[in-house]
């Protein structure tokens, strides 16, 4: 759960930066564009009324009074121009016109009224039309005139503007990501001890949580260790009661084995049910397939273990147990659980089986396959296996309370156990772990 929260934390934080940092370099990129384009106009408003100031017909031209025009004005591909023309030709343009190919645009005003525009032809060029009625004495000619700059001269700031802003911009991110990193490792430290500890918890490393931690996730950690003594104070109180009952019914079936009447047939066979049944119930009981604390238990060195006394037992039989358990692989449950069912299905295999039997450990989800080459069960029967007193071999030993066992172990766990045919010629026990476990 930490993990999982830590995880969100981060993403929620990069996702904010990769949201904000963009949208934020394009809304002021945008404002410096519109800024540009308005100082522009403003720009060419000077001009416009500096050429009407000046402005003068004689015999039907075009004249300046005088050289009150800026220098662009005069200087050829200084991508600023003047254009006058009435409703049928062109009467008069700047000499820094004379390179510049720009076709006036075709635009109706009336007398007064102005209009700043972007005309694109072979470029783009902001002009500044401004339509006016021009008094030479006895009479009116109608005027427009046109101050043209190139885009080009816009956009060089512009783009000079970008890559400043793009440098800081990045180095503000940058920032912001290191800030933020920080920020997470600090706010989180503290989930991660918490993870840290849990998994001790699970692997047996320690009883309860020790550490300090903030005041929202104190409140956590008391709960967790009640929870936790509880759990321990309930599983020694269950185990204390059986061993007292173990030991209470011990001395009665003993008395009674002791007697004459207990070697008959009838009596000795309910006599063995009983003893059976003691051990059933007490197993069934001390299983801690129900735990809500489940501790990670490694695998391998109890396989060791248990073959290694399967193999003192079984030394005339002589049957290798073959196993593939890789020593990574950890069970999360009761180390005496674990025992138990492995401990039925292999003694079984063992004593069914002719040359081998053989024992495969898989995780992710975790799972036991116990093999054997003996003779098999068949499928009709598979199912009566699992039923209490209910023995499909012929071996003098136990009284067929032993899969039931593993049974009620598997179940108590969520596992599910199946019976099939194995490569190797006999019983194949698949045992299927949630894949939490």
């Amino acid at each position: 759960m930490a993990l999982s929260l830590k995880l969100r934390q981060g993403l929620v934080s990069f996702f904010l930066l990769l949201l904000l940092l963009p949208s934020s370099f394009v809304a002021i990129e945008q404002a410096f564009y519109t800024q540009l384009l308005t100082n522009a106009e403003q720009k060419l408003e000077v001009h416009l009324y500096a050429i009407l100031s000046e402005l003068s017909m004689r015999e039907d031209k075009i004249e300046l009074t005088n050289n009150a025009l800026a220098p662009d004005f005069y200087r050829p591909d200084s991508g600023i121009s003047a254009y006058i023309n009435d409703e049928q030709r062109l009467l008069w343009q700047s000499d820094s016109s004379l390179n510049q190919q720009f076709e006036l645009p075709n635009v109706e005003l009336i007398p007064g009224q102005h209009l700043f525009h972007l005309v694109s032809q072979q470029q783009n060029f902001w002009v500044l039309s401004i339509a006016l009625l021009f008094d030479a004495g006895e009479q009116t000619f109608p005027l427009t005139i046109h101050i043209v700059q190139a885009e080009q001269m816009l956009l060089l700031p512009h783009q000079s503007f970008k890559r400043t802003l793009l440098q800081w911009f990045i180095g503000i991110g940058i920032g912001l990501l290191a800030l933020s990193l920080l920020a997470y490792y600090w706010t989180t430290a503290p989930l991660t001890r918490l993870d840290q500890e849990i998994r001790k918890l699970e692997q047996g490393k320690q009883e309860q949580l020790n550490l300090s931690y903030p005041s929202e996730l104190k409140v956590i950690k008391e709960d967790l260790n009640l929870l936790l003594a509880n759990q321990n104070r309930q599983k020694q109180r269950y185990r204390n009661h059986l061993s007292d009952l173990a030991h209470a019914l011990k001395t009665p079936i003993a008395v009674l084995n002791t007697s004459a009447l207990s070697q008959q047939p009838e009596l000795k066979e309910q006599l063995d049910r009983i003893t059976a049944m003691i051990e059933h119930q007490l197993k069934r009981a001390s299983s801690s397939g129900q735990d809500i604390w489940k501790k990670e238990l490694p695998v391998r060195p109890l396989l060791d273990k248990l073959t290694g006394a399967l193999h003192k037992i079984y030394r005339d039989k002589a049957c290798p147990i073959s196993i593939d358990c890789p020593e990574h692989i950890q069970f999360r449950g009761d180390e005496t659980d674990l025992m138990e069912i492995l401990g039925n299905l292999l003694d079984n295999a063992c004593k069914a089986c002719q040359h081998q039997v053989k024992l495969t450990v898989t995780d992710k989800p975790f799972c036991l396959i116990v093999e054997d080459d003996g003779p098999g069960i068949a499928e009709h029967k598979r199912q009566q296996l699992f039923n209490r007193g209910t023995r499909l071999d012929t071996y003098k030993e136990g009284h067929g309370v032993g899969l039931s066992i593993v049974a009620e172990l598997v179940s108590s766990y969520s596992a599910t156990i199946t019976i099939s045919d194995s490569p190797l010629g006999g019983a194949r026990f698949t045992l299927q772990f949630p894949l939490e476990q």
